[in-house]
């Protein structure tokens, strides 16, 4: 993350959970949120744990996944 970009965490009112990355905002629920933080705690391990780059394991066969 560049320095002008910043990672914000904000929990309203309404118990929705926001997260924001410089210009993108998303909004979950707390189960939503729990979860896909769960699986980027996954996706960061396999990443931090792989020597080089290569596609998770469900990724492998995937013919619709496109990289640019």
């Amino acid at each position: 993350m560049s320095s002008n970009q910043q990672l914000k965490l904000n929990v309203c009112d309404c118990s929705r959970i926001h997260l924001t990355y410089g210009s993108i905002t998303l909004h979950f629920e707390k189960e939503e949120f729990l979860t896909y933080a769960m699986q980027l705690a996954r996706m960061a391990a396999h990443v931090s744990d792989t020597a080089g780059v290569r596609k998770a394991p469900g990724l492998i066969d995937a013919e619709t996944t496109i990289c640019h």
